[in-house]
């Protein structure tokens, strides 16, 4: 096997809370605070690692995503491999030139033009005036920005400036691209075009270290990821794997928090003198019932609901909602209108609904359960959305839906008669 394009070994990356001074601007803030405050209480002096102990390497033409909930040190080990800070600990190898894509605009002059930036950031990278004018007017199609590439980048939105950034890393010709959240901020059209250009890169054999809360993203483009979490490695493996054991870390994170503030996992009802339900587990059933954080479009699902009543319902509910991504409402299935009903006893209980198959387009989703009950208009219980499911369309699909579908040529094909949708529930 060939030395690897970039080598993380064993880095440790440690920052300073409070008043310490890393900078002649720091410590003058400092005194100005002091001569405001005279009387003010002492801050913390104390340190935390934003990095312990963390290895991974990736090879030549290789693509590697990071992933990791807020604070975990993606964009840290971003700026240790582009050299803008230092490690405290182990060692960093990156073969050839690198061209980082960290932060939106990071590196543009706002009073110089579009087109006198494209020079500038081209210089910064190493690449000659002859070279840069070769690549202009490919950078500038890309970016979009033609009839503004004169105007003053401070007269353009975040997402102009994101597309021109991303535009003259990728065209620099880096033998490693580094590229944060920075995709987040641009339209769907653009980010589709840098994915394609990603991937492009790649094939060409660029090395790409790609950081982002987008799992269908990396899932696309990288075929090895590394899990962050609380400042060190918790995976290092393949996407699929490593997807599955990013969303377990955020769920246990998400409990702890709920556990520390909200506490007992009762629904306490308005108006009502004791907690009357909770939900003790979700889980999801693939087509031979196994459990499973992963499906694919066609496949069977089977959604499993374990309860506990501090009394019976004589005509309980049971309602479960999906949201893509934490924001997007996609489905919401509810047994009272499919016109079934429970009759629950107080204590332990199992209710079950199937989809023949969820059609969405790939992602993570997230559920949540709701028990009412139907004789008094009642929430018994209303869970937070914490139950995981990642649809893997295999890249078929690039909108909301995956649904089946034939293609032909020449004359259209026979009509198919319409056939009855089922919905299958039980207990």
């Amino acid at each position: 096997m060939s030395a690897p394009a970039v080598l993380f070994e064993g880095v440790s990356k440690r920052f300073r809370r409070g008043s310490g001074h890393d900078t002649l601007a720091s410590l003058l803030a400092s005194g100005v605070r002091r001569l405001v405050h005279p009387g003010g209480a002492p801050q913390r002096d104390d340190t935390f690692w934003a990095l312990e102990d963390v290895s991974f390497e990736v090879q030549p033409g290789h693509a590697l995503g990071i992933v990791g909930p807020n604070g975990a040190g993606k964009s840290t080990i971003l700026k240790v491999l582009a050299g803008i800070m230092r490690p405290d600990a182990g060692q960093v190898r990156v073969r050839g030139r690198v061209t980082a894509l960290i932060e939106v605009g990071a590196g543009f002059h706002p009073d110089l033009s579009g087109r006198e930036n494209i020079f500038l950031a081209g210089a910064i990278l190493g690449m000659t005036r002859p070279e840069i004018r070769s690549k202009m007017d490919a950078i500038i199609d890309f970016a979009g920005v033609g009839p503004f590439i004169d105007t003053p980048v401070k007269r353009y939105s975040t997402g102009m400036q994101a597309r021109l950034g991303f535009s003259i890393a990728a065209h620099v010709s880096p033998d490693v691209l580094l590229v944060d959240e920075v995709l987040s901020v641009g339209d769907a059209v653009f980010r589709v075009r840098c994915l394609e250009r990603m991937s492009e890169l790649v094939r060409s054999g660029l090395t790409l270290i790609f950081v982002s809360h987008n799992l269908e993203q990396v899932r696309q483009i990288c075929p090895q990821t590394v899990v962050l979490q609380e400042s060190r490695v918790a995976f290092d493996g393949p996407t699929g794997p490593a997807i599955e054991k990013y969303i377990d870390v955020l769920m246990r994170s998400r409990h702890r928090y709920r556990a520390d503030v909200c506490g007992s996992a009762y629904h306490q009802t308005s108006g009502s003198k004791a907690p009357t339900a909770r939900i003790e587990g979700v889980r999801f059933l693939d087509g031979t019932g196994r459990s499973c954080q992963s499906i694919t479009p066609t496949q069977q699902l089977d959604i499993e609901v374990r309860y506990e009543l501090a009394h019976p319902i004589r005509r309980m509910v049971l309602e479960l909602n999906m949201l893509r991504d934490f924001s997007q409402p996609m489905l919401s299935l509810n047994s009272l209108r499919d016109e079934v009903e429970f009759s629950a006893d107080a204590g332990d209980g199992r209710a079950l609904v199937r989809l023949p198959r969820l059609p969405v387009s790939g992602g993570q989703y997230f559920w949540n359960v709701r028990i009412w009950d139907a004789d008094h208009g009642t929430i018994e219980v209303d869970t937070p959305f914490d139950y995981p499911l990642i649809v893997d369309d295999g890249g078929r699909a690039a909108g909301l839906l995956c649904i089946d579908r034939t293609w032909s040529a020449g004359e259209p094909p026979e009509p198919t008669p319409n056939e009855p949708v089922l919905a299958t529930m039980g207990t």
